[in-house]
């Protein structure tokens, strides 16, 4: 039975409960203990994440906060994937993020060190600043029984914003804030439902400009070939060359999603029948029912409680 292990993105600290699920794993307490070190050495940032993972939901996704509240994701989840890879006695056959969760996925694959993986994150985040005065990202959900069409999807073409296609009934839409209020708009009509998730819009044309400045310190980021398969949810196709798993790192904030699509092919063309969801939320196996109830997707906490 081929597995992959599927990586949350920064959604995945909203709630107090998916914060804690994993903490009590002697990995997990070692890879935050690690980004502490990593953020006070080459930072001077000074975080008790046990003390940060307690706080409001507004305290942890404040502007100041996200990349630190991206890099306690990144290391429960390489935390919780060594976790699982000792269980299991053996690695996945596949590994694959959506949108953050890749920087967790990379490291596990051996593609990134940890601590580069860290450096490079709050290297990159400093030079976004004003980014959230652009724009945001909101979620588009349709009603269970219908699924997005080609006529909606031309409709937000014309409005200019960036759409990612996480599953047949939801969205994430990353744009300008006036565009993004006309589709508020369109969705009462309609009768969606449409949601804040990020206070700046990630995976769209409109970060670019912001992550071209840092693009020649990229070009420096040690990359290896990965000793797991990595695949991407970003060009549905599996990541071997180091100088493509760079560059898709540098722009992948500016590109968007095709989960469903990724999904299905992996499990039509790769044979994957198992999928683990690392948490810490499990926002992903909501999804992956929406894709195909087929699909078998269990939480790594399952399988760590047996």
């Amino acid at each position: 039975m081929s597995t992959a292990f599927i990586y949350p993105g920064l959604n995945g600290l909203l709630r107090k409960t998916d914060r804690r699920r994993f903490l009590h794993l002697p990995q997990v307490q070692r890879r935050l203990g690690q980004a502490q070190e990593i953020l006070q050495d080459e930072f001077q940032i000074e975080i008790d994440y046990d003390l940060f993972l307690s706080g409001s939901k507004e305290e942890v996704y404040a502007v100041h906060n996200v990349n630190l509240a991206a890099v306690a994701i990144c290391a429960i989840q390489v935390g919780v994937s060594e976790c699982l890879a000792e269980k299991l006695e053996q690695p996945p056959d596949w590994v694959m993020g959506c949108s953050l969760g890749d920087l967790a996925r990379s490291v596990f694959a051996g593609a990134y060190d940890f601590s580069a993986a860290i450096i490079n994150h709050i290297q990159f985040t400093k030079h976004i600043d004003g980014i959230q005065r652009v724009g945001k990202n909101i979620g588009l959900s349709s009603s269970t029984q219908a699924k997005f069409n080609d006529a909606d999807f031309a409709e937000f073409d014309r409005l200019q914003v960036d759409v990612s296609r996480l599953t047949p009934r939801f969205l994430n839409i990353g744009g300008r804030f006036e565009d993004l209020a006309q589709i508020e708009a369109l969705a009462v009509l309609r009768g969606w439902n449409a949601q804040d998730i990020l206070q700046y819009p990630a995976h769209s044309r409109y970060i670019r400009p912001y992550v071209l400045p840092v693009a020649d310190r990229f070009s420096k980021v040690i990359v290896r070939p990965p000793e797991v398969c990595m695949y991407s949810s970003f060009s549905n196709q599996e990541l071997t060359d180091p100088q493509v798993i760079r560059e898709e790192f540098l722009l992948s904030i500016t590109q968007t999603i095709h989960w469903s699509l990724a999904i299905e092919t992996l499990v039509r063309e790769k044979k994957v029948l198992r999928f683990v969801n690392v948490g810490p939320c499990r926002s992903l196996i909501l999804m992956m029912r929406d894709i195909d109830k087929n699909i078998e997707c269990v939480d790594a906490l399952e399988i760590l409680a047996v």
